[in-house]
């Protein structure tokens, strides 16, 4: 019969708890009880990542606190809160670049699955951790490294696919907007994005090349495709108005609010590649390039002046000029 080995019959024998196989045995079981990789995630947003989101040291505290508690009881955001963590330590830690990298895209996945599945509608229940999540969306969006070798067709595609993500959830919470204000969550909304009125036309503008495109090609597309232009360009001299107004540098809630601006056909039409949206998406860049001190906005708005470039016919490149320039 075969024996078996207990802890007294073991007591005289030639096992060394301390041997090599014994040891890192433990090891991997207390890491898988623990999930260590999980726990560094944790942390590292709630120290270090959290204070970088914002520079208002009220909203901060509501990003390494609240923000990470709420989590813990929806695992989409939680899921989202580890994607950033990663996506943040594949910048500051490049000998580890790879291995986060993977961490960032698993988790941002496992989000996105967690989000689909869990949030079927929205309640008193949930109403905070949907909107936690697309607090989060926006920076992973921006930051998340795209292939170096991917065609201009592939980049855009990828940013529209971001843009329809983002522009999803805001219609999901509207009703609970005053609510989410009262709560903790409302320190997160900066001063900069309150009242304002996209239905008001700025009495100064400096997109003035963009005013010309406009006037311009009035005559030449159909009714539906100007309003589209219309209300996209209208929408972005609002907020660059408004940006202009600020003491300080537009804050990234600011910038985030044009694509929600945006009509569905605008989208239709940036999507097949329509010269038109391309310029008007390319002035958008000059926008989001007054928040490029944040790490994860570092290099987005050359992606996408880049590829409104790449995409835009020879004969249509002279309305890029101004972007350029400021870019």
């Amino acid at each position: 019969p075969v024996s078996t080995a207990t802890p007294s019959s073991t007591e005289g024998s030639n096992v060394n708890p301390s041997s090599p196989t014994i040891a890192s045995s433990a090891v991997a079981t207390r890491e898988a009880l623990l999930n260590i990789s999980h726990i560094r995630l944790v942390h590292h947003f709630s120290v270090v990542t959290a204070l970088t989101l914002t520079p208002s040291v009220q909203a901060q505290d509501v990003c390494r606190s609240h923000l990470v508690k709420t989590s813990f009881d929806h695992p989409f955001l939680l899921h989202g809160i580890l994607a950033l963590a990663a996506l943040h330590l594949s910048r500051s830690d490049p000998s580890h670049y790879e291995e986060y990298l993977i961490q960032a895209e698993q988790h941002h996945d496992a989000s996105l699955a967690e989000f689909r599945s869990e949030v079927q509608d929205i309640n008193g229940s949930n109403f905070q951790a949907v909107f936690c999540f697309a607090f989060i969306l926006f920076p992973y969006s921006c930051a998340v490294p795209i292939d170096p070798k991917s065609t201009p067709d592939h980049v855009l595609e990828t940013i529209i696919q971001t843009l329809a993500l983002t522009r999803r959830v805001p219609p999901m919470v509207t009703q609970f907007y005053q609510k989410m204000l009262e709560s903790e969550l409302g320190r997160l909304v900066p001063e900069d994005t309150q009242g304002i009125r996209f239905d008001e036309k700025p009495s100064e503008s400096i997109l003035l090349s963009l005013q010309k495109f406009a006037s311009i090609t009035s005559e030449l597309y159909p009714p539906d495709i100007v309003k589209a232009y219309e209300m996209a360009i209208l929408a972005l001299e609002v907020l660059f108005s408004v940006a202009k107004q600020e003491a300080e540098k537009p804050s990234i809630s600011l910038v985030k609010i044009w694509p929600h601006q945006l009509s569905s056909r605008f989208i239709e039409l940036l999507s097949a590649k329509q010269p038109g949206a391309l310029i008007i998406f390319a002035h958008y860049a000059v926008l989001l390039a007054k928040c490029r001190q944040y790490w994860f906005m570092d290099g987005y708005a050359e992606r996408l002046l880049k590829v409104a470039d790449a995409l835009i016919p020879e004969e249509w490149t002279a309305w890029l000029d101004w972007p350029k320039e400021q870019i």
